[in-house]
């Protein structure tokens, strides 16, 4: 064996590197090569070109096809592989596992001298310790020695593994682009600038009606474009052809395809791309239809602003249960709405003692269920300590701890009590839908029943579907054989045919079908008959059928008074029907016959009927009912309203109201259409609750946000981990995908193996093959913690394995961290909710006081009213004298409701917690309610004095309300035989007054009395007059409501002041205010 090659100088081997090396100090004499020094000089020109060369080479020589290859070469061999050992080794050695390919070729270089290329070939090879396939673009070339003898093949060749690879994706990517874009329903399009001409897809070309040639001029595409916003695509286009826009192009228009005229918004989104020279070669982007996405984008950001107000009223409680101790945690607002008061300290078995007993079974129910889905949903009463009833939603959750075993329930309380009276009002609205429908039903088989002619109705197909007792009795069959074909029997065999024919054609056509055949009455005389028809429709518009008649031609001549009894028996029974109904006749509609019904819908009297519609009821002018009228006078078409809306003039006010209704075309003998029936419903409180629920549905649905979601996938075969942008930067990772080795690693040891096991089990056969748990992983780059909440679907492959685990995760640390600071926010939230406890307490009371005028003052004036409408009603025909009267009483008593409903909500603002104070000044307050009640001054010759009042920090209007309430009541209480006489006064109220009273010592306050000559009142009383609706004289001694003194206490509670009454019966009264000079801000 020769000695290595240390010394001697060989030219091919400069500038070789790593290769040049190995070849320098390599025992070639070992080898059929022999010793460098007796290589011929073109297997060393070879070397020298290879070596140096940064393209990768490869080459074998001799007859064992020895080894050599460049640095170049090098890196496609891996690690854990051939290198170095391939350097001089013979080729069937090197490459076992591919040797049966590359011998072929190799042999065939050798033979022909013909070089051999492939591109983009896949030949697995052993490296980096295992199989890998591997592409390659390479050529075999000859190389022949001293002699010109082939001795070699050299082989230029290049991986191209990566780029196969990203071929590959980039296929994928395409087919997924191509996919997501026909998902999305998007148009594709890519303009040409130079040319002007653009291509696109299918979708694209209808939507602006173009032929589908395969470019099209830009002009052709603008036309579709609607006039308002072609100049602005047109600049937008050309702004994003100019470098300097940096090609960016996103604008949103209307487009109106030209054949179709279909209208449609659509979002552009375009790129234009620049060559070096800043010069525009290609512009290419999407198109969405966003018509019905705008449409929804308007409802969602009217939702959302709809949500933000529901959550910050919706006054939800909170809680959570432990498993482990049975405790629960709880919100104030949980105890509040359990009990009516913020409670501490409530167990579950306290819980219980709230709950209404007859549904104490729903709660057991729902636990149960519970138990075993992992959430529950039910709605008790419950019973709160001052024994009002009130409905609750409970809705909880099941929460999992690290062992992933159930270990608490947490959840919310709403108070739905005002839903589920909106719920029992629309079933009861429904109810009454019902009924009316199947009077309206029985109404219309009365009306047909009561014909002197024989009326028929039949489907799309022309089956025969009704008959009204008239043409039963006619025919003398039942109407279960008329209905099955028997009436065809009575028809004459002879004119049988002519009839069925006619009556076909007519149907296929759609159109008036009018006949002349002679039938055989039950009595067995045969008569000639006239049966004629049109179709119907129905309120959708669609064909629903035909409507007919059959009449004897022998009652032609007595038709006239027929017609007369007929029109006036349907006249009374349009009087007495259940629903509202009229009659218009002629083009100008004239009202022929209305019921008191629809008289009262209108808000009119009987002297509306003879005239007009559009003179009647003259507020429906602008609205579309005249015009409906006239087309279904024109077009003889039948028009179902459903829930339309009317403004309508009732009692002198014009309000909205609703109605389902039907304009029903009344034809002559002749089949001329001379009128229009309408028949009307009420269905106004049905709508306003469908709208009540409707709010409250889309309220609760926008509140639900969206989650940020991050994605991944666990190949189970290739135990790679793929993963989402957001989950990559969770993980601190360089790439969106890693080893399940490197995943594991960044995953909390007390969790690592417990993950482990949960996808183990996840991919068992006959498991549930989806994955949820929950884990801490920490970031690889900063070592940040975050608690993930990971899930996903196992997916099988074409063989029916699993192939992966895929999924979704979302980053729960912050609701974890929420979570343990819920304690602590309940804890600071009672402290404050402590102070508010007084204020609720004081509402309540308010509520009580509201229930008295509820079921009194309010209902008094109603019970009037409905009183002498039953008398109004009894002497309208035998004591007209009295009818005045009740119609005085009953103004009277509308004007009382009137004034107590104002009063009412003037008190409830004053609740309102937006305070706004400012400096006022009592004078100035003073010299306004004069002059408001200047007239009232005048008339009784008062005299109000007052000077030298303060300026205080204050609500002006609700300062005016105050002091108007009690000069104004100082006023209206005075004696009938003396002039009033009232003087305002005012002075600082001295600390030892204001530590009697229990008031802020720090503040400066000060005392303003109303001092009065009025009638007065017992002392006893001067605390009960502050309450809401509490009176000391009758109603038709003094007027007013009883709220006036209780607005003056509810002002003084919002200024942080007090106010008392001193009077004796007959002396006069004073009543003292005292208040702050300035506020104190929390």
């Amino acid at each position: 064996m020769n000695s290595v090659n240390t010394t001697q100088d060989y030219f091919f081997l400069q500038n070789g590197g790593e290769a040049a090396e190995i070849i320098r100090n390599f025992h070639w004499s070992d080898t059929s090569v022999g010793a460098m020094e007796n290589w011929p000089e073109s297997l060393k020109n070879t070397l020298a070109t290879m070596l140096s060369s940064k393209f990768p080479m490869f080459l074998w020589w001799g007859e064992d096809l020895i080894q050599f290859y460049n640095d170049s070469y090098r890196p496609s061999l891996g690690n854990e592989g051939k290198h170095p050992k391939a350097m001089g080794q013979k080729a069937s050695d090197c490459w076992p596992e591919i040797w049966y390919f590359i011998y072929p070729l190799i042999s065939k270089v050798l033979a022909t001298g013909e070089s051999v290329w492939y591109d983009d070939l896949l030949l697995p090879i052993y490296r980096n310790g295992k199989m890998e396939d591997v592409y390659w673009t390479f050529s075999y070339s000859p190389i022949r020695d001293d002699e010109r003898h082939i001795k070699g093949v050299l082989v230029v060749c290049n991986e191209t593994t990566e780029k196969v690879s990203y071929n590959q994706k980039l296929k994928e990517s395409k087919e997924e682009l191509e996919f997501a874009i026909n998902a999305a329903e998007f148009g594709t399009f890519d303009l040409n600038p130079l040319t002007n001409k653009f291509s696109a897809n299918t979708r694209l070309k209808n939507w602006f009606g173009l032929k589908a040639e395969d470019e099209i001029l830009l002009d052709n595409a603008l036309a579709a474009i609607a006039d308002p916003d072609r100049k602005r695509v047109v600049d937008a286009i050309n702004r994003a052809l100019q470098y300097e826009s940096g090609g960016k192009y996103d604008i949103e228009y209307t487009i109106i395809n030209p054949r179709t005229k279909k209208q449609r918004t659509v979002h552009a989104l375009g790129k234009a791309w620049f060559d070096e020279n800043k010069n525009v070669y290609r512009f290419n982007g999407t198109l969405q239809d966003i018509s019905a996405h705008k449409k929804a984008a308007e409802e969602l950001l009217k939702s959302r602003q709809l949500t933000d107000l529901t959550i910050k009223s919706m006054g939800l409680g909170l809680f959570n249960v432990d498993f482990k101790d049975n405790s629960i945690d709880y919100s104030p607002e949980f105890s509040l709405l359990l009990s009516g008061k913020i409670k501490h300290k409530l167990t579950r078995r306290d819980f219980l003692k709230y709950v209404h007993p007859d549904d104490l079974h729903l709660r057991a129910e729902a636990i149960e269920t519970g138990m075993e889905t992992g959430t529950f949903y039910y709605t008790p009463r419950v019973i709160w300590d001052d024994g009002s009833i009130h409905r609750i939603a409970v809705s909880a959750a099941r929460m999992i701890n690290a062992e992933g075993k159930p270990a608490a329930f947490s959840g919310t309380v709403a108070d739905i009590t005002e839903q589920e009276e909106n719920r029992v009002a629309l079933q009861l609205a429904e109810s009454r839908l019902v009924q009316t429908k199947l009077e309206a039903d029985r109404l219309f088989r009365n009306v047909t029943d009561s014909s002197p002619t024989g009326l028929w109705l039949s489907d799309m197909e022309g089956t025969l579907t009704y008959f009204n007792k008239t043409l039963i009795d006619f025919t003398g069959l039942s109407e279960e054989v008329l209905l099955s074909g028997g009436w065809s029997s009575i028809i004459v065999e002879e004119d049988l045919k002519t009839a069925i024919t006619s009556y076909l054609e007519a149907i296929a056509r759609k159109g008036h079908f009018d006949v002349l055949f002679r039938a055989k009455k039950h009595t067995g005389e045969t008569i000639w008959c006239r049966a004629a028809g049109d179709p119907f429709y129905d309120a959708e518009g669609q064909y629903a059928g035909y409507a007919g008649f059959c009449m004897d031609m022998d009652e032609i001549i007595s038709g006239r008074k027929a017609l007369a009894e007929s029109e006036q028996r349907i006249s009374l029974m349009i009087e007495q029907s259940p629903v509202a109904i009229c009659l218009f006749t002629g083009t100008n509609m004239k009202i022929e016959i209305a019921n008191d019904m629809m008289i009262g819908y209108w808000g009119k009297n009987k002297s509306v009927i003879g005239q007009p519609m559009e003179e009647a009821v003259p507020e429906l002018k602008g609205q579309p009912f005249m015009e409906i009228l006239e087309q279904v006078y024109r077009t003889g078409e039948t028009y179902y309203g459903r829930a339309e809306p009317a403004e309508l003039k009732v009692n002198d006010v014009i309000s909205t109201y609703y109605f389902d209704f039907t304009y029903s075309p009344i034809r002559n003998a002749k089949g001329e259409i001379y009128g229009i029936m309408d028949i009307a419903i009420d269905v106004t409180d049905r709508v306003i609750a469908d709208k009540k629920l409707e709010e409250t549905r889309m309220a609760l649905a926008g509140a639900i946000e969206l989650a940020e979601l991050a994605t991944w996938k666990l190949d189970l075969h290739a135990n790679t981990f793929f993963c989402s942008t957001r989950f990559k930067h969770w993980l601190g990772l360089e790439n969106h995908s890693s080893t399940k080795e490197e995943l594991f690693s960044l995953i909390a040891e007390s969790h690592k193996q417990k993950v482990i096991n949960s996808i183990e089990h996840a991919i068992i056969p006959g498991a549930s093959a989806f994955y949820d748990y929950e884990f801490p992983i920490s970031s690889k780059l900063t070592g940040q913690v975050r608690i993930i909440h990971a899930n996903a679907q196992l997916i099988y492959g074409k063989d029916g394995l699993p192939e992966c685990l895929s999924g979704t995760a979302q980053d729960v640390t912050k609701e974890r961290e929420l979570q343990e600071e819920l304690k602590f926010k309940v804890k600071e939230r009672t402290a404050e909710l402590h102070a508010a406890n007084t204020e609720l307490e004081i509402n309540n009371q308010e509520l009580q006081q509201f229930a008295y005028i509820a079921s009194h003052d309010l209902q008094e004036p109603v019970r009037k009213i409905s009183i002498f409408t039953e008398m109004l009603k009894e002497s309208l025909d035998k004591n007209p004298d009295k009818v005045k009267m009740y119609i005085d009483k009953i103004i009277t008593s509308t004007k009382r409701m009137e004034n107590l409903i104002k009063d009412v909500l003037g008190y409830s603002r004053l609740s309102s917690n937006s305070k706004t104070f400012e400096p006022v000044d009592l004078n100035l307050i003073m010299h306004d309610i004069v002059n408001d009640f200047d007239l009232t001054i005048e008339q009784k010759s008062a005299l109000v004095l007052f000077e030298g009042l303060p300026i205080i920090e204050a609500i002006p209007l609700q300062m005016s309300q105050l002091f108007g309430n009690l000069i104004g009541n100082a006023l209206k209480y005075s004696k009938a035989d003396i002039a009033p006489n009232i003087s305002i006064r005012s002075e600082e109220v001295p600390i030892e007054i204001l530590n009697e009273l229990s008031l802020n010592n720090a503040q400066q306050y000060v005392k303003v009395e109303v001092i009065d000559n009025g009638i007065g009142f017992n002392q006893i009383h001067a605390e009960q007059i502050f309450n809401i609706f509490q009176r000391l004289h009758g109603k038709d001694e003094f007027a007013g409501t009883g709220i006036g003194l209780a607005m003056c206490r509810r002002i003084l509670q919002n200024h942080n002041g007090i106010i008392t009454a001193n009077s004796q019966e007959g002396a006069g009264t004073t009543f003292t205010v005292i208040i702050p000079v300035k506020q104190i801000y929390n």
